[in-house]
């Protein structure tokens, strides 16, 4: 039922509503103002929607019942329930507010245009402020692009790996107004590459080996009682985490903590801090990588300097001009696997008319192999003029490499001597293939290990043998590099093939390259994985 009101009457109550709801009022006030003009009720209590919940807007006023008075389930329309009147307040077909006037038995004549009319108001509030909300979000969103923009700029140009992994740290940190941040860049393999703190350690390095950060990152606003992902937090209270990560790897955890504010609190991170360090991280996980890129490619570029410099120092090693002795035939090469290598070989003319000369082995290969070749060579040249016998010199330069050695290696050799009238060939073998000697009847004998390799064991000897070159005789000392190639089935050359080939009537020169040849077309592209030496000496008819 409604309470009947003349048309003179409406009249001058509309007035008093439009005049009270055009003042600078809170639209609440306004509202409950205008509804207490409009009805005489004793007091009016606004309540409007926010998501499932009814929000009291405006203060408590006087007399206002306790607890939450609306009822549940909502009426439709408008109702008096308890001597209260409710008007519903809607727009666009949604309610959007509930008005409530105490002391209002019955519903007024103007009641359903009440309610319009401050549904209207409410709804046009509502729409306004979310279009105000949009328009500061959108702002919102334009400044961290802008500000994300520029923070891409000042990392792209850092290629420096220590220096760009600090202003990831520093930037992130006032990116989120965090009091402290801890970065952390792996390896590969998992070890750590770097780690830098702010503030103080938001968590361990140790502990990334085991992290596992889902994408967008790990909000923790209660860190002093639950780890982060598998990372044990150090002392702080509330911490977010992102992984760096580019496709299809991981470079490291960004962590901040303890977002602070003006009155010193300690904030709550929100979604919007994980998405903006999130975004943030993407950038800095680009610009790590690139970085740590450059630095790999400058490590590449020194190291090949060394080897350059350690091959070209090698080169001075070896022989460039082979002696020429009279009566004797020479031919020799050296193929390292590498820029540098471990096999060494070289040739001594000396009194009456005598050749020396040495074929040795270093195990293993690379720079570790080549600085062992230098102490031989070194060796070499400072003991032959004093040594005696040939035995002795090898026992000397064993001596040598193991007091002086900076390499934990050793090495196999062949030393010989060679009196071209008397075709007298004295020799040591520490260890090393056995050479042949190729007989000019056509047999083929083979010299075999005197001593153990050098470099092996202390307080070692060696046994020094002698042999004849007939005229005609071809004498092939090698490295296992030659006889160990290997082919596309894993078959090595073999002592065999090399023995047909240094067996047929042809200078050493054409034979060393007989031997390379056959070796290069039997390996057929396989790539080489050993030195290869190879020392072809044969007394002239």
């Amino acid at each position: 039922m409604t309470m009947p009101v003349s048309t003179a009457g409406l009249e001058n109550l509309w007035k008093r509503v439009g005049a009270i709801l055009e003042t600078d009022a809170p639209l609440p006030s306004r509202i409950a103002e205008a509804a207490l003009a409009a009805t005489g009720a004793r007091h009016a209590a606004l309540y409007l929607r926010d998501r499932d919940a009814w929000v009291r807007a405006g203060e408590r006023l006087a007399g206002e019942p306790d607890g939450s008075p609306i009822p549940d389930p909502l009426p439709e329309g408008i109702f008096v329930r308890d001597g209260d009147l409710w008007l519903p307040l809607s727009a666009e077909g949604e309610t959007h507010g509930m008005l409530r006037l105490l002391g209002v038995d019955e519903a007024p004549e103007s009641s359903n245009a009440l309610a319009f009319l401050f549904g209207a108001l409410v709804g046009a509030h509502r729409l306004a402020r979310q279009v105000r909300d949009a328009e500061f979000e959108l702002k919102a969103r334009l400044l961290e692009l802008e500000s994300l923009y520029d923070l891409g700029l000042s990392l792209g140009g850092q290629l420096d790996l220590s220096a760009l992994a600090d202003e990831v740290l520093f930037r992130s940190i006032s990116l989120t107004d965090a009091g402290k941040g801890t970065l952390v860049l792996v390896e590969p393999s998992g070890a750590v590459l770097l780690e830098r703190s702010v503030g103080g350690d938001v968590f361990a390095a140790r502990d990334v080996k085991g992290w596992s950060l889902p994408e967008g990152g790990v909000i923790n606003n209660d860190a002093s009682g639950t780890p982060t992902a598998g990372l044990a937090l150090a002392s702080c209270q509330k911490c977010l985490a992102v992984a760096i990560s580019v496709p299809g790897r991981q470079l490291g955890v960004l962590a901040v903590a303890d977002k602070e504010s003006r009155d010193g609190r300690v904030l709550d991170f929100s979604a919007t801090d994980a998405r903006l360090l999130s975004l943030f991280a993407n950038q800095a996980a680009a610009a790590i990588d690139t970085a740590r890129l450059h630095r790999d490619a400058i490590e590449k570029e020194r190291i090949e300097r060394e080897l350059e410099l350690a091959a070209a120092i090698q080169r001075q090693i070896l022989p460039r001009d082979l002696p020429e002795v009279p009566g004797l035939e020479i031919a020799a090469k050296n193929v390292p696997t590498r820029q540098v290598g471990g096999d060494y070989y070289d040739l001594f003319p000396l009194s009456r008319g005598r050749l020396g000369f040495v074929v040795a082995d270093v195990s293993g290969k690379g720079v570790p192999a080549a600085l062992l070749v230098s102490t031989v060579h070194a060796a070499v040249h400072l003991q032959i003029d004093e040594a005696p016998t040939i035995a002795d010199l090898v026992g000397r330069i064993d001596r040598h490499l193991q007091r002086y050695a900076a390499t934990r290696k050793f090495l196999t050799c062949f030393f010989g001597v060679i009196e071209p009238d008397t075709g007298t060939l004295r020799y040591v073998s520490a260890g090393h293939n056995p050479a042949l000697l190729r007989r000019r009847s056509g047999a083929l004998d083979q010299l075999g290990a005197t001593g153990v390799p050098l470099g092996m064991f202390p307080k070692a000897s060696w046994k020094e043998l002698e042999t004849r070159l007939e005229p005609g005789d071809l004498l092939c000392v090698y490295t296992d590099g030659v006889t160990e190639a290997l082919d596309a089935n894993d078959q090595e050359f073999g002592l065999e093939r090399l023995s047909k080939i240094v067996g047929a009537e042809a200078p050493p020169v054409q034979l060393c390259r007989e031997v390379f040849a056959a070796v290069d077309a039997f390996a057929a592209g396989v790539p080489q994985y050993d030195d290869q030496t190879l020392l072809l000496v044969r007394r002239k008819e």
